[in-house]
């Protein structure tokens, strides 16, 4: 228990004294804190900054960086930042909260730290009495953070620094080496030997395409149809209204503790103020409140609670009879907490602290949260494009995906760099939006409060939410709820193309195939899942050598989207994406039993994935506001559970629409982009980054 809480202390928050020095000192855009490294036999801690205005500066960062250590380890931590991070971090342990994934495997995993390398496999799961004895320690006043990190980093004679410079030269003098060595070897080859070379690839290619032997796919355990539930899990929901706001409450084994979303909806916000929004978010949970400054949030935060944090959800209604309704965006703000019972009061009390009395006036920290998101930014479009060509083709088409393009998309990257400069030459405009957007966004008539807990825990929490109610403005302006459907652009031409700085490309392309009146049905998504475990896994990733190959497709909307991942290839891969109807046209003619039973189970598989209880009751308030009900779940269910090998064939046909009008979003290298195939698809190429 020592390290993480030492490594807690140092940089675990943004008000932590380490992560705080690096992030107020200027000398770069974002803090890496990686900090406390366990997997390997010998532990690593590490730390360190991006964007580094001037290289001449390394060494005062490293300077800055030993200082600060040392300062912790001489002076030690604030008592009340030390009771937080204990709090936090037993919160955390008994809650114990996996989220979807399995808690069986999440403890075997917890243990390989230490069994891995023969030692004892129980000894990371332990926490009660490790716990106890910290805190004894602490209360006989020896200075244990204080020693730990004098002993393991300020007196560690094992320490390296580590610079990455970028080079916009590298790629061009990776490829012309590359060629060379290739022309070296071929003219080093006989003809015979390039002959035999080319058999082999091919014959390697037809055994990545080959069908697996049924006699060999027998050999792994699987579920069989009969062991599938044939009616849905429904998460009980109690709809009620408390002083004219609406509570939905689901009652839930939560072992004491209660978890509250608060929502507000987010339509009333003006689209030129939507891209600010995330950063908004990142205000409340980090400025400070007019009561508390931003190390005493945080502290009072981590002492009483299991943590509060914001978030954004953007989506549609659904329509009735599996019918694709027009459009009708559901978007909302949401400040999620948890609690034990008895803290509940506390809880409510710093929500209500956060969104009516965030100070946010302090241009400085405001300027350092703009630029950290958008090096965050810039970092996630070149290590996980494939999310953001989604998101630019879905934006095209879909409301909601424009909405969420807006805030954490391609387009935010150009918003973010024009906000960097507007905070410097034009603070009071900026705080002025922030406040802009409370003031629409905090008032009592937006509100929806969603609660999950046990029985008695609504019993004690009644108080609490009627005083938090109470404590939400009522305003008196108009609400008006914005048209942001008439302010999207219709697209145009075939794609468009981003260059990066990288080596690999993320290639995504789609389109609706199902309109506004026509009926789906769960067949579908049957389909759609077996298409990442087929045909997409076979072509891009088996012999396009991508590392990953996905597609999605929305019930609700009738969208459909392809996009691969860390990719080598661009017009393959669109190619294999066009395929992708006649592949399923000619599986539904000679479609196994086994097949098609192995595609409904995965699909159920996911329908009815784990949850915690803290996910059930965001999922049940989310179909609330989407106007998903659970007869319609079962209904899509049954649809699953009756997909045949026809419906492979008509989804394919479905797919013909994305083949023969879909547009193209790909992220990738300015080389990719100028090889020969890719300048003849006619994408609008410009450069990000």
């Amino acid at each position: 228990s020592l390290m993480p809480v030492m490594d807690d202390l140092l940089t675990g928050t943004v008000v932590a004294p380490l992560y705080r020095a690096l992030r107020e000192s200027g000398l770069g855009e974002s803090v890496m804190s990686d900090g406390l490294e366990t997997v390997l036999q010998q532990a690593t801690y590490s730390v360190g900054i991006k964007g580094i205005k001037d290289p001449a500066q390394i060494p005062e960062i490293e300077k800055l960086i030993l200082s600060t250590l040392n300062k912790c380890a001489t002076e030690g931590f604030e008592a009340s930042s030390v009771e937080a991070s204990l709090n936090s971090l037993e919160f955390r342990l008994r809650e114990f909260n996996t989220g979807g994934f399995p808690r069986g495997l999440s403890f075997m995993l917890g243990s390989l730290s230490s069994w891995l390398y023969e030692r004892d496999p129980f000894e990371p799961l332990r926490f009660e009495q490790p716990l106890a004895e910290l805190r004894s320690r602490i209360a006989s006043g020896e200075p244990v953070f204080q020693d730990l990190i004098k002993k393991y980093l300020v007196d560690n004679g094992h320490r390296v620094t580590v610079t990455s410079n970028p080079d916009k030269t590298l790629e061009a003098a990776q490829l012309e080496r590359e060629a060379a060595e290739l022309k070296e070897v071929r003219d080093s080859m006989s003809a015979d030997q390039i002959q035999a070379l080319v058999e082999e690839t091919a014959t390697l290619k037809r055994q990545q395409l080959a069908e697996d032997p049924p006699e060999k796919l027998a050999l792994i355990p699987s579920l069989t149809m009969s062991d599938l539930d044939t009616a849905g899990r429904n998460i009980p929901i109690d709809v009620g209204s408390e002083k004219g706001v609406t509570v939905l409450r689901h009652e839930l084994p939560t072992n004491g503790i209660v978890y509250a979303d608060i929502g507000l909806d987010m339509r009333v916000v003006p689209l030129d103020l939507i891209p600010l929004l995330p950063l908004f978010c990142r205000c409340l949970t980090e400025m400070g409140t007019s009561t508390r400054d931003d190390v005493g949030l945080s502290d009072f935060i981590r002492t009483h609670t299991g943590g509060v944090y914001t978030t954004t959800s953007t989506t549609q209604k659904y329509g009735k009879n599996s019918i694709v309704p027009e459009q009708e965006v559901v978007s909302n703000f949401f400040m999620r907490g948890k609690a034990t019972y008895s803290k509940a009061g506390e809880m409510f009390e710093v929500m209500t602290d956060m969104l009516t009395n965030t100070n946010f006036n302090n241009k400085a920290k405001f300027l350092q949260m703009a630029l950290e998101s958008k090096a965050r930014l810039e970092s996630s479009v070149v290590g996980a494009g494939h999310s953001f060509v989604s998101g630019r083709i879905g934006a095209r088409y879909m409301i909601a995906d424009f909405i969420e393009e807006r805030m954490r998309g391609i387009e935010t990257l150009d918003f973010l760099k024009l906000l960097v400069e507007e905070v410097e030459s034009d603070w009071e405009a900026v705080q002025a939006k922030l406040e802009r957007i409370r003031a629409l966004l905090v008032d009592r008539r937006n509100l929806i409060v969603n609660l999950s807990a046990e029985d008695k825990g609504f019993t004690a929490l009644q108080g609490r939410l009627e005083d938090y109610i109470d404590s939400v403005p009522l305003r008196t302006e108009d609400i008006k709820v914005q048209d942001w459907q008439s302010e999207m652009q219709a697209f145009s031409g075939v794609g468009e193309g981003f260059i990066v700085p990288t080596q690999v490309n993320y290639v995504g392309k789609g389109a609706p195939i199902y309109m506004p009146g026509e009926k789906t049905s769960g067949a579908a998504a049957v389909v759609s899942r077996h298409l990442r475990t087929s045909w997409l896994w076979d072509r891009v990733r088996v012999v396009g050598g991508a590392y990953g190959a996905m597609n999605a497709y929305n019930p609700s909307n009738g969208m459909f989207k392809y996009a691969s991942y860390r990719d080598p290839n661009l017009k393959d891969t669109l190619d294999a994406y066009d395929g992708t109807s006649g592949f399923l046209r000619e599986q539904a003619k000679e479609m196994s039993p086994t097949t098609l039973a192995n595609a409904i189970i995965g699909q159920i598989g996911d329908m009815d994935s784990p949850m915690g209880p803290d996910q059930k009751g965001f999922a049940s308030m989310d179909r609330y506001l989407t106007g998903l009900s659970d007869e319609m779940r079962q209904e899509r269910r049954e649809q699953v559970l009756g997909t045949t090998a026809k419906d492979f064939g008509e989804f394919g046909e479905r797919l013909d629409n994305v083949k023969n009008k879909g547009t193209i979003a790909v992220i990738g290298s300015e080389a990719a982009f100028k090889e020969a195939r890719a300048v003849d698809l006619k994408l609008n190429v410009k450069k990000i980054l």
